[in-house]
């Protein structure tokens, strides 16, 4: 009986390595179908799913309109919002200006801004680099839209200081834990400062440091502000709320607050998207030179559940990375599974409803059910 046991398991381990061997056989026709149901279950313009490797990009498909209701095609180089997704860049170039010393994730806010400090709530004192990175200021989060700007002429020499100095005079938004340090809340104003302390270190604007490390060293093409006004030719954006969908123009008063720019507001191709995630899987396995593997490893996974720019956790035991951004109109979605060597992305053009994240969510489960070949999981 034992016998018969051990031959039993020993076959269904082999058949299970065999199984495994060819989880990975997803196809770009595969996925065609995929994003076929996706659209017609969700009423989705466009979608954009890429997988890869560290060695390669094996997947790529772009399927449906960039304006709802028209035959005007998207294509494989159009650009798509990516929302909170472009705090992960912040955070990469933050790595980068760490590693040529010109900042430490430990640096104070108040060390490069001395002429704040003495206007400032005391409890802010202390605030560094790496926390406003984390969302573990205080600062307020600026993520409704019911929240009131000040007024601030965005002509003005510097904006985002003027931002700076209007938010840290009133009592931090968080809550402090017991050791005296503040929880964390989501903040996108906590990345504008982040950005204005990577600004003055570097003596570069956000944008000159997007066009140096992104844009030349990374080859990767990138926008800042929504594809239509980059090109009107180029994805609008829509809000699908129940039969209703609403067209973005390029003209449309929505626009990402431009104090808010470094927290959310850059566009690029999905191809180019799918080659930033991957960079950052093959800086994960160490394949690649733009940053030291320790410093990719402290971004994804130095602090559990909400690292520098990523979220991180563990599901069926794989240790996964990964971020969401939607500014309303678009959706944006990379997973980074390193251990397994995968990553994936999904893009489309129109916004975080609940429709969208259903469409979203449905979309993930089939492409990881797929590609670890979990067919018996019925309930994902």
């Amino acid at each position: 009986m034992a016998l018969h046991f051990k031959i039993l398991m020993s076959t269904f381990i082999m058949m299970f390595n065999i199984i495994m061997l060819y989880s990975q056989n997803i196809t770009d026709n595969s996925v065609h179908k995929l994003i076929d149901r996706a659209r017609m279950k969700f009423e989705l313009p466009a979608v954009a799913v890429s997988l890869m490797s560290a060695d390669s990009i094996y997947v790529q498909v772009v399927k449906g309109t960039r304006i709802h209701g028209t035959e005007n095609l998207v294509e494989k180089n159009d650009y798509f919002h990516l929302g909170s997704c472009s705090k992960s860049v912040l955070a990469l170039i933050a790595g980068k200006l760490i590693e040529e010393k010109q900042i430490q994730w430990n640096s104070g806010f108040f060390d490069l801004f001395p002429e704040l400090k003495a206007m400032s709530h005391p409890q802010y004192q202390a605030i560094t680099l790496e926390q406003l990175f984390l969302c573990k200021a205080g600062i307020q989060a600026f993520t409704s839209a019911e929240e009131e700007f000040p007024q601030i002429d965005p002509n003005a020499k510097n904006p985002q200081l003027e931002f700076a100095r209007y938010l840290l005079q009133f009592e931090p938004s968080a809550k402090t834990s017991k050791e005296g340090t503040f929880e964390h809340l989501y903040s996108n104003a906590s990345y504008t400062l982040a950005a204005l302390m990577l600004e003055k270190a570097s003596g570069k604007s956000y944008k000159e440091l997007i066009e140096q490390y992104i844009a030349k060293e990374l080859d990767l093409n990138v926008y800042i502000g929504f594809p239509n006004t980059y090109n009107p030719e180029q994805a609008w954006g829509h809000i699908i709320s129940g039969k209703a969908i609403e067209k973005y123009a390029p003209d449309h008063e929505y626009k990402i607050p431009y104090l808010l720019r470094p927290a959310g507001d850059l566009s690029m191709p999905s191809g180019d998207f799918a080659k930033y995630v991957q960079i950052n899987l093959r800086g994960l396995e160490g394949m690649d030179s733009f940053l030291l593997k320790e410093t990719w490893q402290r971004i994804h996974f130095g602090f559990r559940g909400f690292s520098l720019g990523f979220a991180n956790g563990h599901m069926a035991g794989h240790r996964y990375s990964g971020m969401d951004g939607s500014a309303g109109t678009f959706f944006c979605r990379a997973i980074i599974v390193p251990d397994s060597d995968l990553a994936f992305i999904i893009m489309t053009n129109a916004g975080s409803g609940a429709g969208e994240m259903k469409a979203i969510d449905w979309l993930t489960m089939k492409l990881i059910k797929k590609h670890y070949n979990w067919w018996w999981k019925f309930w994902m």
